[in-house]
């Protein structure tokens, strides 16, 4: 990837995030922390409503013709169905980890064309660590992925997996890799390695080459994978359905995802396989 740092659209996409982030580092200093349960009974803080706010108006002010689908400004879908490019915004992804305050917790921003994520920005507020990527030129943004923390910047790729593989598992949806997959991956690389995190931080690990996969069983929502698909694709990698299809968005009234992995190309027909497998079984 050329140099993306003096870009003038990184450079407000990264301004952005850092500002979101400022407002979400304040909030995670205090003893109140602004709790409430949405509709779904999944739990929101005053960080995730601040953080969307700050968001918002940055990408309004960037790019006014753009129109905006947050986690925390859901848009009904016979408006949104009409938008064939729009930011995808998770303020605060990882809010339980956030409330556990464990640090594990992201700051999710993409952009969709036509479906499909061209562009992702991924920052953990606790780490001071950035992700970005590009898959589709918007604005004459250079292709490939980049890992910033403070002045550094640097491009990120999958790896080859070794030994031991490292399978990145969710801190708060179940956790462990299915045993027999495991037990086909130890087969492969003699090991696997597992651990825990919270929100895009997996995926960003995979894309920045020091882990290999993640399967992921439990609910997610487009705001929750669009950045980091982004990211990884960029990366040389794949966020994929069990049958290894990209996922798409704002294609669909429902916002919700199916189940999905993150690796590299080289483990992606094991999983695939692996998939098959329990498919086969269950009819």
């Amino acid at each position: 990837m050329r140099d993306v740092s003096h870009h003038p659209i990184f450079q407000a996409l990264q301004k952005i995030i850092h500002d979101a982030a400022d407002v979400i580092m304040e909030i995670y200093q205090r003893a109140d922390l602004g709790i409430e349960q949405k509709s779904d009974h999944s739990p929101v803080t005053a960080a995730d409503i601040a953080a969307h706010r700050t968001i918002l108006a940055g990408l309004n002010a960037m790019a006014p013709d753009v129109p905006v689908l947050s986690e925390e400004g859901v848009v009904p879908f016979e408006e949104r169905s009409q938008w064939p490019l729009l930011w995808i915004v998770d303020p605060l992804d990882g809010t339980k980890e956030f409330i556990k305050r464990n640090g594990e917790f992201s700051i999710n921003i993409a952009l969709v064309e036509n479906g499909v994520p061209i562009l992702g920005m991924v920052y953990l507020p606790t780490t001071s660590e950035g992700y970005f990527g590009v898959t589709q030129s918007w604005r004459d943004l250079p292709l490939g992925a980049v890992k910033w923390q403070g002045h550094e910047v640097e491009s990120i790729n999958v790896r080859k997996p070794n030994t031991p593989l490292i399978a990145m598992t969710s801190r708060s949806h179940g956790p462990s890799l299915p045993v027999e997959l495991k037990d086909e991956l130890k087969a492969r690389y003699q090991s696997v390695r597992e651990i825990p995190k919270g929100s895009s931080i997996k995926a960003c690990r995979i894309a920045e080459g020091v882990a290999d996969l993640h399967l992921r069983r439990g609910p997610t929502s487009e705001w929750d994978t669009a950045a980091q698909q982004a990211i990884v694709e960029a990366a040389g990698g794949m966020l994929v359905s069990p049958k290894g299809l990209p996922f798409r968005y704002n294609q669909r009234e429902t916002l919700l995802n199916g189940h999905f992995f993150v690796s590299g190309p080289e483990i992606a027909p094991n999983v695939m396989a692996w998939y098959q497998q329990k498919a086969d079984e269950e009819e």
